[in-house]
């Protein structure tokens, strides 16, 4: 996965006053993470984030571009480039935009762990006969370089038939790509229509009558 450059501005100034008027200004605030280093408060340009996510996904490598430089031997400013993921995004409860972003940062030689969204691909089989259709994990846990974690995995569900099911170990992890979840979590099932569970149920809930009917004796 290429990476994507972003520009960042240091915060001075935390809290809910300092936050609000940079969400006003069109910017999120955010923290980055680094391992042995103080957390560092930022900002970014609300446009610039989504417009990475939009291209290349949640995982997608964001090269910091924090203002800071070396200096060369030959007086020039060479910038220290800065690699980070998203780690989480906080949304409004009830409005349609973002509170905050955490971003960590990552070494590209050494692989982390992510999560990675299930995409569900083609129609089921039993799905002529009514079933429907029940997804039961969205996502999955996956180790890899930060360059190979993949946006989605696809599963392909076309097969499916009423009764039958798909779990984790049905996932292709491309090379280079462990899926951590128990290969035998189940994914998504394909279950009988509602009026038919209804009928089962019935029929098993009817006691049985023994002896006839003792009025007439």
């Amino acid at each position: 996965m290429d990476t994507v450059k972003l520009s960042i501005q240091e915060r001075e100034q935390t809290g809910n006053g300092p936050a609000r008027r940079l969400r006003a200004a069109g910017r999120i605030p955010g923290v980055v993470y680094s391992k042995g280093v103080e957390a560092k408060s930022i900002s970014i340009a609300v446009g610039e984030l989504k417009a990475a996510i939009v291209g290349h996904g949640h995982n997608v490598i964001l090269e910091l571009d924090l203002g800071d430089a070396a200096t060369t031997a030959k007086g020039k400013k060479k910038a220290v480039p800065q690699f980070a993921v998203i780690k989480e995004i906080q949304n409004h409860p009830t409005k349609r935009h973002w509170l905050h972003v955490d971003l960590h940062e990552v070494d590209l030689a050494v692989e982390i762990e992510a999560p990675v969204a299930i995409e569900l691909v083609g129609t089921p089989a039993g799905a002529e006969d009514g079933g429907v259709l029940d997804w039961e994990h969205r996502e999955v846990v996956v180790r890899a370089l930060p360059s190979a974690i993949p946006d989605v995995l696809e599963l392909d569900i076309s097969g499916l038939q009423i009764g039958h099911h798909l779990s984790v170990e049905a996932l292709k992890a491309p090379v280079g790509t462990e899926i951590l979840d128990d290969p035998q979590t189940v994914v998504v099932s394909l279950i009988a229509p509602r009026a038919e569970q209804a009928a089962v149920v019935a029929e098993v809930a009817e006691p049985e009558v023994v002896g006839g009917d003792k009025s007439e004796e």
